[in-house]
């Protein structure tokens, strides 16, 4: 016994090449599997953080209103604000209300809310002008916010004093009050308001440079004689801070040019914050109703990704009607219903998160399978250069349960430690999480040497045999293939049958297996028609002179180097690469062709009307094409229906769009409305909402009637934003109403070969104010997004990964059959083979099995795509309404599909010409000792 232990020790210390070679290879595999998940944690994490980023503040902001107003809460305890006592005791019971709110909550909502904030707002109130004003109609809204002053700096004069207003009625009785004449309580009236003294307020220096009111300066308010004092101008310290998105007309007064109403501004005139809201007597009674705004300030970068679930449910929770703070002596505490557009930015975030999960899912079983039968082969290569060992042993009296448990023990030794250093690197060399259940494919990973080690090994595969005698298949093999095929069948045909379904925030399993059950089924069928056309082939070859082709496909047949898991790695890492390559350029279209729908053509400039005279000067850039504008008639009914109604030349659109992708284009061949009707084109909504088609007449409900006449139908029109469900011509439009609308958006064509980068920066010139898009800076943009850059990464190294095994499966084929192929070669280099003929028996063996393979993984390449990417929902992942069309560019394919065949037969050619040295003089000699 103990002999046979000292065997199986020198056994194990033998041909430390190979053992050393199969723990690097489990190193790097669990070095890859751990960072795997902290890699896409982190790209989780940060497109959580985008995506809350790049919404408004005021959308993803947790706003509550209280319209009409002013919350009258009993004064916390000194102290317990940062504000002044007199302010602590005016609006101090909010801001502590707003405190106990967001304490209240459970985390992550917690921390997701930031310190609160609130101010206070009344309804506009008309100041006289000053006389010949640039601005005809100046309009304050009285504000009061207790933080104004930490967020401005004071540039003129002072703060504002609180006003004392006087009761004019004060003394009096009711029934004296009655008795008063209308003189006499005129004359009361501006008594109190002489003694109240004049309103004073702050106002920002572009709103108090926009009324023309200087500082020291009174105006009067119309409808009444209270005087308004200017006291002081601020500047903002931060433009940009969020806070002032939700203290509109604060930073800077609002102006609008109407052509009919006149020039008019409004502007927000802060009052000292320990101002009770009582305003003088005389004062209209509309501007004593004060809208009471608080908002919580959503902390950005606050959420990962295992938060968002608990997140919306805290959140839908906390947008529930209820009270600020509580009953006291001042009254019963206001009810107050919170809102914000965060949720349905987290629910995106899941959609998001529920495909690129899918999709990775899918992209790594291609890796990971090719990396088991990679192991397998090294566990094959191991046992094969052990097996003179493993024979004395088992010739000595060793079972085949001690055989196995000797070759376990052995991977367990390689295998534990190899997969513990490569997670520990893993965790030390890249940020991120790691959850215990990560943790599990590593352990996983560390057996796997231990298991194929045992599986390969049995004492009658310890004698060397022809492969293609005295095997059995068995009958449960193909018991198990057909239910494998059938199962394919059937998962196939229920996903088919199910189309695409929205996703729901969790890995779909049914779109992740299917993948996984099509590699499993062809490389069931490569293994069982592989065969055959190489038999039928060596029978040919048989029959022919020469000795390479017919030794090669003779070996092929009868001694397959590693047996025919190379194919199964050839298969998968093929359609893995296919796959990945139809993938981005399926992505990479739908998302230039959402960036055209939004933008609709070369440049959009929004925002400023932009006139006849202003869109001449467009045009006249170089680089400009064309220019087409497109006003917003309103939403007006139509044959009973409420539609957008925009308005444009339907010819200019339709030259500028000329060349956009992706977007539905008008008809080139528009007919002209019959009589006095005005030209339509319906969008798909307009369609399905009036059951009109070409050719019918409407009725539009735009001044006396409008009769409209459709003469063509699109999808959507690209561009027009939320206005085109009826696009109509503007100049029969304008001489059916008698009344322009007035253009607010442009679309512009730029010429072919001009750079439209440049040709913006010139646009900007000429329209300075104009936001300004075009597709490619929009398309750049999405595409930059952490979610689209980890997953062109994870792309790119699931390709690299199942190309690198590729050629380690390919090269522990030969080494697995170097042994026969060694005696084989020396043999018949006594008889006078050459070296060419050698390497072209060696080339037979890999040749015809790396030929099939690659044929089946790449139509398993395509095949996947259009199984699985046409019935996945991947409008999160391109950022577009519509679900993007299957995309197969054939230069894309045809480039992975070319270097998949270079790697492949750089991989053959090098394994075959290092497999076909033979040491003639030592072959021999073994041959003989054995």
């Amino acid at each position: 016994m103990s002999s046979l232990r000292g065997l199986a020790r020198r056994q194990a210390t033998a041909h430390r090449a190979v053992p050393v070679a199969l723990a690097l290879l489990v190193l790097l595999v669990a070095g890859v599997v751990t960072a795997w998940p902290r890699l896409l944690t982190g790209v989780d994490d940060r497109q959580v953080t985008h995506e809350i980023a790049a919404t408004s503040p005021l959308s993803r902001d947790v706003v509550g209103v209280l319209p009409t107003e002013w919350p009258r809460l009993d004064p916390p305890p000194p102290g317990s604000t940062p504000y002044p006592p007199d302010v602590e005791a005016n609006l101090g019971g909010v801001h502590v209300a707003l405190e106990e709110l967001r304490a209240a909550q459970p985390e992550p909502l917690r921390t997701l809310l930031g310190e609160p904030s609130f101010s206070l707002e009344s309804q506009p109130a008309e100041v006289a002008p000053p006389p010949d004003p640039v601005i005809g109609r100046q309009w304050l809204r009285l504000t009061v916010d207790p933080q104004l002053a930490e967020r401005v700096t004071l540039t003129g004069g002072r703060w504002p004093a609180a006003p004392a207003p006087v009761d004019p009625f004060a003394g009096l009785t009711d029934a004296e009050r009655w008795a008063l004449t209308l003189d006499e309580e005129a004359a009361l009236v501006d008594a109190a308001i002489a003694a109240s003294g004049p309103l004073e307020l702050v106002l920002s220096a572009p709103a108090a440079e926009v009324l023309e009111w200087e500082v020291g300066t009174e105006r009067r308010f119309a409808g009444n004689t209270v005087p308004a004092l200017l006291t002081g101008t601020y500047e903002v310290d931060d433009p940009g801070a969020d806070y002032w998105d939700h203290n509109l007309y604060s930073a800077e007064p609002h102006v609008v040019d109407d052509l009919n109403l006149g020039t008019s501004a409004t502007a927000a005139a802060y009052l000292d914050p320990s101002w009770d809201g009582r305003l003088p007597p005389g004062f209209p009674a509309h501007v004593a109703s004060f809208r009471t705004q608080m908002w919580f300030p959503v902390a950005v970068g606050a959420l990962t990704t295992d938060d968002v679930d608990a997140a919306e449910a805290q959140l839908l929770r906390f947008t529930t009607p209820q009270p600020l703070g509580e009953a006291g002596e001042l009254g019963p505490a206001p009810e107050v219903r919170f809102a914000s557009g965060l949720g349905e930015v987290l629910d995106r975030v899941q959609q998001q998160q529920a495909v690129t999960s899918t999709v990775l899912t899918v992209i790594a079983a291609g890796p990971l399978g090719v990396t088991l039968a990679v192991l397998l082969l090294a566990a094959r290569l191991l046992v094969a250069r052990r097996r003179p060992g493993l024979a004395l042993l088992s010739a000595r009296g060793g079972s085949g349960w001690q055989l196995r448990a000797m070759l376990a023990l052995e991977g367990l030794v390689l295998g534990v430690p190899a997969a513990a250093a490569g997670a520990l690197l893993a965790v030390l060399l890249l940020p991120g999480r790691t959850v215990p259940a990560d943790l599990a494919v590593t352990g996983a990973v560390a057996l796997v040497p231990a298991v194929m080690l045992a599986v390969s090994t049995s004492p009658r595969g310890l004698r060397e045999g022809r492969a293609d005698l005295g095997g059995r298949s068995g009958r449960w093999r193909w018991v198990a293939e057909a239910v494998l095929l059938a199962l394919t069948a059937v998962a196939v045909v229920l996903l088919v049958q199910r189309g695409v379904v929205p996703g729901t925030g969790e890995t779909d399993v049914l779109l992740t297996g299917v993948p996984l059950l099509l590699s499993a089924a062809t490389c069931v069928l490569v293994l069982r028609v592989y065969p055959l056309p190489v038999r039928a082939l060596a029978g040919v070859m048989r029959r022919r002179r020469g000795v390479t082709a017919f030794l090669g496909s003779a070996r092929a047949v009868r001694d397959p180097s590693g047996g025919l898991v190379p194919a199964v790695a050839l298969v998968i890492g093929v359609s893995v690469a296919m796959f990945s390559a139809v993938l981005g350029s399926t992505v990479s279209t739908g998302v230039q062709a959402t960036a055209w729908q939004s933008v609709g053509a070369d440049l959009r400039l929004s925002g400023p009307v932009i006139d006849e005279e202003q869109a001449a000067a467009i045009a006249g850039v170089p680089g400009v094409a064309g220019v087409a504008t497109v006003g917003d008639a309103g939403t007006v009914s139509v044959s009973g229906e409420r539609l957008d109604l925009a308005v444009a030349d339907l010819a200019a659109v339709r030259d500028v769009q000329a060349d956009g992708v992706g977007i539905d284009h008008l008809p080139a061949d528009l007919p002209a409305a019959a009589g006095d009707a005005v030209p339509a084109v319906l969008s798909a909504v307009a369609v399905e909402a009036l059951g009109a088609g070409v050719g019918d007449t409407l009725q539009a409900a735009v001044g006396d009637g409008v009769a409209l006449e459709v003469v063509g139908t699109v999808e959507r029109l690209a561009g027009a934003g939320t206005t085109g469900d009826v696009l109509v011509d503007d100049a029969a439009f304008t001489a059916a109403t008698e009344r322009a609308v007035l253009p607010r958006i442009a679309l512009v064509d730029v010429a072919d070969g001009a750079d439209p980068t440049a040709v913006l920066e010139r646009v900007r010139e000429v329209e300075p104010v104009a936001l300004a898009q075009n597709p490619a800076g929009d398309a750049s943009g999405f595409l930059s997004s952490p979610m689209a850059g980890g997953m062109s990464a994870a792309l790119t190294v699931a390709v690299v990964l199942s190309l690198a095994l590729v050629v380690v499966a390919v090269v522990m084929t030969q080494l697995v059959g170097a042994p026969a192929r060694g005696r084989l070669l020396a043999v018949l280099r006594t008889l006078g083979l050459d070296r060419r003929r050698a390497r072209g028996i060696v080339a037979w063996e890999l040749v015809p099995l790396a030929a099939v393979s690659v044929l089946a993984g790449g139509v398993l390449g395509v095949l996947v795509p259009w199984v699985v990417l046409g019935r996945m929902d991947l409008r999160a992942l391109t950022g577009g309404e519509e679900q993007p069309g299957l995309v197969v560019d054939p230069l894309v394919v045809g480039a992975v599909l070319g270097g998949v065949l270079l790697v492949t037969a750089l991989a053959v050619l090098v394994s075959t010409v290092v497999s076909s040295r033979a040491d003639v003089a030592s072959e021999l000699r073994m041959g003989e000792e054995t």
